[in-house]
């Protein structure tokens, strides 16, 4: 991470003598050994301890009959459950109606208040799921035939809305699927902190369920809003209407170079919640 060699010979020699016989020296391998041991002890000891940010994070967990998760310490207290038939992110307000019904699952006191989408983790059986459009049916196909490598670009469906960052594939507990942070769009607009979100989608392993993890998530180069006004950082990226696309691309480059302390909440304390995800069914 980011000595005295005489000291530690002297120590470990003295080390040695006491706990065997004065009169029968240390083979020289032995010695030479010891000392590598007593180096290596010596230099763990002056190396910092592991800091908050790098440890795995500490939290509670919120267990249900249906599922269970860590909630990391500050992102939020708690949750709550409830079954509903609302539609569900990607759709925003589809023609074919409601859903068929799942288990929502909505953090409390979440770490940032002001944000479109509400922190939920989402539950559907997967058959009802495929079954309320095309598209939910491909990203069902997509994710229980899931080939995805990281550095890949993600296949239709599964990609976001106005762009995809941070692309990550999770193999965890009975699941598995892809994480990236995205933005809802209807309109061309800056990149923002209230609108974009991490995105979980996956399967469990058994092809029965399908879990949604929609966590907003800020990033220190974005407005704090997709308004004219709000002011950008001193190293965010102008909105270029001109170049959308490029402009796009710049704000993915440079989210996919922003360190996982420097989102907040962290992003992997975001993952530590999702990877803990343990689906029960209903």
């Amino acid at each position: 991470m980011k000595n005295k060699f005489a000291s530690v010979v002297f120590a470990l020699i003295l080390t040695a003598c006491g706990s065997a016989n004065v009169s029968t020296p240390l083979p020289s391998s032995a010695v030479e050994t010891a000392v590598i041991a007593t180096l290596t002890q010596q230099a763990a000891a002056q190396l910092p301890s592991a800091t908050p940010e790098s440890a795995m994070p500490e939290g509670n967990t919120y267990e249900t009959e249906n599922i269970s998760f860590l909630i990391p310490n500050g992102i939020a207290t708690d949750a709550t459950s409830a079954l509903t038939s609302e539609y569900e992110y990607p759709y925003i307000n589809p023609s074919v109606g409601d859903m068929a019904p799942h288990l929502k699952f909505t953090l409390n006191a979440y770490e940032l208040a002001d944000t479109l989408l509400k922190p939920q983790i989402i539950l559907f059986h997967a058959e009802a799921y495929a079954q309320y459009s095309e598209y939910t049916a491909t990203t069902i196909n997509l994710l229980q035939n899931l080939q995805y490598v990281d550095g890949q670009p993600l296949p239709e469906p599964l990609a976001g809305q106005l762009f995809t960052a941070q692309i990550h594939r999770v193999d965890f507990q009975n699941s598995r699927g892809v994480r990236y942070l995205t933005q809802v769009a209807q309109a061309i607009g800056p990149a923002n902190n209230h609108e974009m979100f991490y995105y979980f989608q996956g399967v469990t392993n058994d092809g029965k369920y399908f879990v949604q993890a929609i966590l907003p998530i800020n990033a220190p180069f974005l407005a704090s809003n997709n308004s004219p006004d709000a002011p950008l950082p001193a190293d965010g990226i102008p909105l270029n209407e001109s170049d959308f696309t490029g402009y796009l691309n710049a704000i993915t480059e440079k989210l996919n170079a922003t360190d996982t302390f420097s989102f907040a909440p962290y992003l992997d304390h975001l993952d530590a919640l999702v990877e803990s995800i343990q689906v029960k069914g209903y």
